[in-house]
């Protein structure tokens, strides 16, 4: 199946607007569509994965706010992409060879510009890596989903403590490409929503229409990258009741053809961008 075929090509319902049986009390994540994701909170837009990045996102009404996760050398749950800090600061190392303290000290905002290199308007001004609690702090409504990127050591328990403690645990969907990770919450947290892992994504891709009244989809929600996204997919997702929410879409006629198969959130480093399309429709 093409599905199949495409789904690891790069890196890493019902399709309306409100699904049968949900109501506005329901999970944002299952009921709703098509939502729109801010992937690294608009990284486009602000310095990804901050808190400026964050509440920018947020102004522009964005549905779904994402993060990834580390933890720092004493502990602490960070949101940053990368395993280290040297793409997006003015420092060099490895995440979880620095204390919280240390990596407050960088500019989180140091290595960010809108226009090629010709200006970086967010050096200086006091932009941080945040903690987890930080961005839940500032955003106690937000709906999230969240990417434990971080596989030794686990850092399942810290996160579903914050969550917990931030009372945001109902608000989020917990990813990993890792299965373990994902296995590892569900065997936790059976209560919290989880992300199909890399292997269950590859076994969805594998059901055909004879397997598929066999298949038990070991969660409802699928991240696959936009590529992989097709008719066939998206009906066989329909006719399980899956949510595809694909990644990382930033051009205008991608997402709108994205919306015309019906996917069910799309991710994208330019809210504004997808705010303005869906706007449109």
């Amino acid at each position: 199946m093409a599905f199949g075929l495409a789904l690891f090509g790069c890196g890493g319902g019902d399709g309306t607007a409100k699904s049968a049986g949900c109501s506005p009390a329901d999970n944002r994540l299952l009921c709703e569509a098509p939502l729109l994701f801010a992937h690294r909170g608009g990284g486009k837009l602000r310095p990804e994965e901050t808190l400026p990045a964050y509440d920018n996102a947020a102004a522009l009404g964005t549905h779904v706010l994402e993060a990834d996760l580390h933890s720092t050398l004493d502990g602490e749950i960070v949101c940053m992409h990368d395993a280290d800090v040297d793409r997006t600061t003015d420092g060099a190392g490895p995440i979880h060879a620095l204390s919280l303290a240390e990596l407050k000290k960088l500019d989180a905002g140091y290595q960010f510009s809108p226009d090629g290199g010709a200006s970086f308007p967010f050096r200086g001004k006091g932009v941080t890596v945040p903690t987890l609690g930080e961005v839940l702090d500032a955003h106690p409504d937000a709906w999230w989903t969240l990417e434990i990127k971080q596989l030794t050591p686990s850092i399942v328990d810290p996160v579903i403590a914050l969550l917990d403690a931030k009372g945001a645990s109902g608000r989020s969907v917990l990813v990993s490409f890792s299965d373990d990770v994902v296995q590892e919450i569900r065997q936790k947290r059976p209560d919290i929503l989880t992300g199909m892992g890399a292997g269950e994504m590859l076994q969805l891709s594998t059901v055909s229409d004879e397997t598929e009244k066999d298949y038990e989809p070991p969660t409802r929600i699928v991240q696959p990258p936009s590529h992989a996204v097709s008719a066939e997919m998206m009906a066989r997702a329909n006719r399980l009741g899956l949510r595809i929410h694909t990644w990382t879409v930033n051009d205008r006629q991608e997402m709108e053809a994205l919306l015309d198969l019906g996917t069910h959130g799309i991710m994208t480093d330019d809210p504004a961008l997808l705010a303005e399309v869906l706007a449109e429709r």
